[in-house]
């Protein structure tokens, strides 16, 4: 029997984590996989499968929050006990040796003698083998089993009620129970020697002691195949002040535990990330006003990335010293470049007693911008016009620098042709989608890293937004990747951005995902993730992201099969999602299914009319028979049984215009809003190493391409060019997919700005 000196202490909350070896033997039918899809609160995420067992009067249920990482499970049943059980039970197929480690969150509405824990059983008949760590309300944990099927229960009851990491490990025929207060150290609860099947079933069990009533028990951070470090480390102690100024708050504190170790700390302003991946256990918070009060918090991470709970809050006022010294003014103000719009500005960081906070650009005479950067591109500018420039630095107590010396620069004369092209950042790893913030910032993807990149005031940021850890996937020479994104249209109130990416599942398939990051000072976190379990592969993963006029999220995926005109196949469709991740009810297949149209090959490229909010979609198409779309809810275009010019069938929808007897291989698009081009839509092509301007036309109130209408630009000049996007300026930006890409020549990449000559 167990003796409560085995025990170690308890903690007061509880979580879960499942860390499980691969599954084989167990199918699931084709239907059943191809309908896998969760959106915000969903079904339980495959392998995990739900069945009352021992039919309870009441039917329980199980749901997940992928944001929370979190499932929630109710059962009702007389027992886990006896020779035969009614209880709730969230499985999977297990086969071999391997382990089951649970926290249980929460228990609600239980009787004293409900349960709630994990289970290894051999069948899923009531009166199956199985051995079980369950928790009771009035019994703590009972390490309990049925070793003959029908036979009677037997328990090992550990007499304790507070919660604790458990688990249950099979190796052969012995399966062991430990208990643990951190998940880190494991104080053993007994084993027992049981020959059950090969191939059986591990997972989450609930049952209320009533099968008429239900009890709700939540399992937090549950893992399926979990391999390497899978526990959080504990949260930093002790922090404290060690000193303060005006300005600026140096704190420290106690390094946190983990079992693989500890990789960096995140710090807090007022609960807003100030600093990312910090590998010192103390920060000197700089830029804070005087004779003002603060709260610091810190986080713990570890290599895997997994994030520890916050650590209690540390209060700091600063200290009320008067400063009234100015910085130094600003030297060497000069012109890297110009357009007919536009002069890019730089100059040497000016020097302040306590720090210089922003620099204001000045254009004769007259406030133009300010930033905390040494550099600046000014736009709006008319061309062949000379304009004098200056800088002042400026601190936090008010104090301004006097100005530099004025710098005159004349702006290019107006050209013929509406844009001028302009590199802005070299040297890119594979960029594939670009968005802009409202303050400027130039916000991109690069594919096959799976870092998000910034370009502020002209300059390319050398560390990454965020790079993306496990279960991000690319492999080399493929489609997939960090593809879309997209901010948020209330980004400056919620730094909120959308990323589509990639991913290995748990049972080792490659599959693509929504997730919703958070960004504070060009640094992101995963905040959520919207949907996942899109099917992907090598290839045709598409992955355009774009946020609609109706403010819903739209987005991409490839074919994978023969069923992409199928609702039951989530393969070759154009989804849309509220922003949270929940389905609009306005959907054209109901609000239970995120599709929108049906039958594409390989979405790429999404884009609006202005004026007529008309969605276009740019489609990669078998050989030479590449489409633009327009896209309207619920319509089927065709493949896999029609594309190109064969699609004038019965409930297919035609394309505007196909490729014919070349391959355009079309990417990214957008419609250009002003100047000459103003209406017209932009194409950007991989194969054909060029840029597609198209004319829109009219026709019995539908939209219409006419191949006499195109134009062709840049051809072979920049190689392949994945997207395009339209800056709130006026000014165009694309980028180029030379080096990383399988069909590449390895150019390194770019970012181009065609700045507009008019």
């Amino acid at each position: 029997m167990l003796t409560r000196s085995k025990l170690m202490a308890f903690s007061l909350c509880i979580c879960m984590l499942l860390t499980l070896l691969p599954t084989s033997g167990f199918a699931e039918t084709e239907a059943q996989v191809e309908a896998e899809v969760e959106t915000a609160l969903a079904a339980i995420p495959s392998p995990w499968k739900q069945q009352n067992i021992g039919s309870p009067t009441t039917t329980g249920s199980a749901s997940y929050d992928p944001a929370a990482d979190q499932f929630s499970v109710s059962g009702a049943g007389k027992d886990i006990w006896g020779k035969s059980d009614q209880f709730n039970y969230v499985y999977q197929p297990w086969t071999g040796d391997g382990s089951i480690i649970a926290l249980v969150s929460s228990q609600t509405n239980a009787h004293d003698f409900a349960k709630a824990g994990i289970m290894i059983r051999e069948t899923l008949k009531a009166d199956s083998k199985h051995v079980d760590l369950l928790l009771t309300p009035s019994n703590g944990f009972t390490f309990q089993y049925r070793t003959e099927t029908g036979g009677t229960m037997q328990s090992e009851k550990i007499a304790s009620t507070s919660p604790a990491w458990i688990k249950l490990e099979r190796k052969g025929n012995v399966i062991k129970g430990y208990v643990s207060n951190n998940g880190l150290n494991w104080g053993d609860l007994g084993n027992l020697t049981l020959k059950m099947n090969a191939s059986l079933y591990v997972g989450l069990a609930v049952t209320s002691h009533n099968e008429s009533e239900l009890s709700t028990a939540t399992f937090d951070k549950v893992k399926v195949n979990a391999t390497g470090d899978v526990f959080p480390p504990t949260e930093p102690t002790n922090l404290q002040a060690t000193s303060v100024t005006d300005t600026t708050a140096n704190i420290s504190w106690t390094a946190s535990l983990d079992d693989i170790g500890v990789k960096s700390y995140d710090v807090y302003k007022d609960n807003v990330l100030t600093k990312a991946d910090v590998t010192a256990t103390n920060y000197t918070f700089t830029g804070l006003k005087p004779d003002t009060t603060y709260n610091f918090t810190v986080k713990a991470k570890d290599a895997a990335g997994n994030v520890s709970n916050a650590s209690s809050p540390l209060t700091v006022k600063t200290t009320n010293q008067t400063d009234t010294e100015a910085p130094t003014a600003p030297t060497g103000l000069a012109s890297s470049s110009k357009t007919s719009s536009s002069v890019q500005l730089s100059w040497t960081a000016s020097t302040d007693n306590v720090g210089v906070y922003e620099y204001d650009i000045y254009r004769d005479g007259t406030l133009a911008d300010s930033t905390p950067a040494t550099s600046f591109n000014v736009t709006g500018l008319k061309a062949n016009t000379t304009y004098n420039f200056t800088v002042k630095a400026r601190d936090l107590a008010g104090n301004i620098s006097a100005a530099s010396k004025a710098l005159s620069v004349k702006t290019n004369p107006a050209s013929s042709d509406p844009y001028t092209p302009e590199v802005v950042a070299n040297n890119l790893e594979t960029p594939w989608a670009i968005d802009f913030a409202p303050d400027g910032r130039i916000f991109f993807t690069e594919r096959n890293s799976g870092r998000v990149r910034v370009v502020e005031n002209g300059i390319l940021k050398s560390t990454p937004v965020i790079t993306l850890g496990d279960p991000f996937y690319y492999m080399p020479k493929s489609e997939g990747g960090l593809l879309g994104i997209a901010l948020d249209p209330n980004f400056t109130s919620n730094h909120y951005m959308y990323i589509y990416h990639s991913y290995k599942t748990s049972d080792n398939k490659v599959a693509n995902r929504v997730v919703r990051l958070k960004e504070n000072n060009n640094k992101a976190t995963i905040d959520k993730v919207l949907i996942t379990n899109l099917p992907g592969a090598v290839y045709h993963n598409g992955g355009r992201l774009k946020i609609g006029p109706d403010n819903k999220l739209y987005f991409g995926d490839g074919n994978y099969g023969n069923k992409d005109d199928t609702l039951s196949y989530l393969g070759g469709k154009i989804f849309r999602l509220n922003l949270d991740g929940t389905i609009p009810s306005d959907n054209p297949f109901g609000a239970s299914s995120p599709i929108y149209s049906r039958g594409h090959r390989n979405p790429q490229g999404l884009a609006w009319q202005p004026g007529t909010n008309r969605l276009f979609e740019s489609e990669h198409g078998e050989a030479s028979k590449d489409e633009i779309n327009f896209i309207q809810p619920g319509n089927n275009y065709g493949w896999p049984k029609y594309e190109g010019g064969n699609q004038n069938q019965p409930g297919i929808t035609p394309p505007l215009i196909y490729a014919s007897g070349t391959t355009w291989a079309p990417s990214g698009m957008t419609f250009v809003t002003q100047g000459p081009w103003a209406g017209n839509l932009l194409v950007t092509n991989l194969k054909g190493k060029q840029i597609i301007h198209m004319v829109i036309g009219e026709q019995n109130g539908k939209p219409t391409i006419k191949s006499s209408d195109l134009n062709y630009l840049f051809v072979n000049k920049y190689g392949r060019i994945r997207d395009i996007v339209e800056a709130p300026d006026g000014s165009l930006y694309f980028v180029t997919s030379n080096n990383g890409d399988k069909n590449g020549d390895g150019t390194p990449d770019k970012l181009v700005r065609l700045a507009p000559n008019f």
